[in-house]
């Protein structure tokens, strides 16, 4: 099963955040990306939560507005 939650940033790059749980298995895995023009920018894959692995992106963007912010999206 997944859930996806999505949003897009004032730059227009899709940030996606997924929760993805085997059948039979209890415990999820959290995978986030960022895209622009569906080109994966950033990935991670955390066992904690959705909540970090929404930090990790949010660390990314902060860490790399100033490129973002020159290229179109």
């Amino acid at each position: 099963m997944r859930t996806i939650y999505q949003s897009t940033d004032d730059f227009g790059h899709t940030l996606r955040a997924l929760k993805m749980t085997k059948e039979g298995h209890n415990d999820p895995v959290y995978m986030g990306l960022v895209i622009q023009d569906r080109e994966v920018l950033f990935r991670t894959r955390e066992n904690s939560s959705r909540d970090f692995v929404l930090q990790k992106i949010k660390e990314f963007v902060a860490g790399n507005a100033a490129v973002m912010a020159s290229q179109p999206a």
